[in-house]
């Protein structure tokens, strides 16, 4: 079933290329908006950087500030103690956690959609 929504080409499209597929024939070639960008590439993997390091963080201990220093400001130095409580970097830090673990908890399901 294909649901009728402003996504309905772009999901026919997709049908088509995984029927194509099935029936052992050659890749068919993308349709525009079928793949992230490179910057929604790019987020995505730190999102899900983000998220394996707080599901593990019951075993390895690890805070928001080393989730940040890690994933999201690597090549920048962060502080610590109140200047990082008191930060942007920890509330975004902060902010892109609880986006990971909202897309783990049935997000995702906004990015097929589209």
């Amino acid at each position: 079933m294909i649901v009728r929504d402003e996504a309905i080409e772009l999901r026919h499209a997709a049908v088509q290329r995984f029927d194509r597929r099935m029936a052992g024939g050659a890749p068919m070639r993308l349709p525009p908006g079928f793949t992230p960008t490179p910057f929604q590439r790019r987020r995505l993997s730190m999102l899900l950087d983000i998220l394996d390091a707080v599901l593990d963080r019951t075993y390895s201990g690890i805070t928001t500030h080393e989730i940040a220093r890690r994933h999201v400001y690597p090549t920048l130095d962060i502080g610590r103690g109140n200047e990082w409580k008191s930060s942007a970097e920890r509330r975004r830090t902060q902010r892109l956690i609880d986006e990971a673990l909202g897309l783990m908890n049935g997000g995702y399901r906004a990015l097929l959609h589209g």
